[in-house]
């Protein structure tokens, strides 16, 4: 994956609602989701945060990959 994120022959990428330009951004958008879900886990917070993988994997990332942020979150955070 390349360090801008272009989708199309736009750059930028929908991730949670919220235009990001770079994989760091979107990083740290799903970083922002897992603090925002995790601290108030409810049935909709996690389809919130589904929703914001589902974005994510459309932008290249991989499952595993975003299992390794969310594991890394949980064990900093909990």
């Amino acid at each position: 994956m390349k360090e801008l994120l272009k989708n199309g022959g736009a750059y930028g990428a929908q991730v949670g609602h919220r235009t990001v330009f770079t994989e760091q951004g979107a990083i740290d958008r799903y970083k922002m989701f897992l603090d925002v879900c995790y601290h108030n886990l409810t049935p909709e917070s996690s389809k919130a945060l589904t929703e914001v993988e589902q974005d994510l994997v459309k932008i290249g990332f991989t499952w595993e990959e975003l299992g390794k942020i969310e594991n890394e979150y949980i064990e900093n955070n909990f």
